[in-house]
């Protein structure tokens, strides 16, 4: 039996489903591809997203001083052994890799005007998709003698991107 075509019949409805699903998938096709596109221009050499400059304040009797800023903290000790810890919040649902860095100073009280005495040094990158707040901490050590330890008075954490980042 031949079936005629019928507004509202079986026949219109499995084409109306049909035409809904190619053009859901080549929507998405498109939305791949655009994402992609930018993905490739977003990615490439790491990026300083952020950088804070705050000085080392005394905290204990042991010589250790601290730095705290909202997003991060740490402390340098006497003996050049530094600690930081930063809470890094990606803020779109596409993936990005993100490094938190330290390095230390002489300046004014401020930091507004620092001499670095040391080289950025970076913890471990990780990478954060979805909305994703990530705790990035990690330790090292100033390789400089104990007398230019004790002159370093600014820490600047930075915190390096690549990919889509927020």
């Amino acid at each position: 039996m031949i079936e005629s075509f019928r507004p509202g019949g079986l026949g219109s409805r499995r084409a109306a489903l049909a035409g809904l699903a190619a053009a859901l998938v080549l929507s998405l096709s498109g939305c791949a591809q655009q994402e992609t596109e930018a993905g490739a221009a977003q990615s490439g050499e790491p990026r300083i997203l952020r950088q804070i400059d705050r000085p080392l304040r005394p905290a204990a009797a042991d010589g250790e001083r601290v730095f705290q800023d909202g997003f991060a903290r740490g402390a340098l000790s006497a003996d050049g052994a530094w600690r930081v810890r930063a809470e890094i919040m990606h803020p779109r649902l596409r993936c990005a890799t993100y490094a938190v860095g330290v390095r230390f100073g002489s300046g004014d009280a401020d930091c507004g005007d620092v001499d670095w005495q040391t080289d950025a040094e970076f913890l471990p990158s990780r990478r954060q998709c979805n909305n994703a707040t990530v705790i990035h901490s990690g330790e090292g050590v100033v390789g400089r003698s104990p007398d230019v330890i004790e002159t370093l008075s600014c820490a600047r954490v930075m915190v390096r991107c690549s990919g889509a980042c927020g």
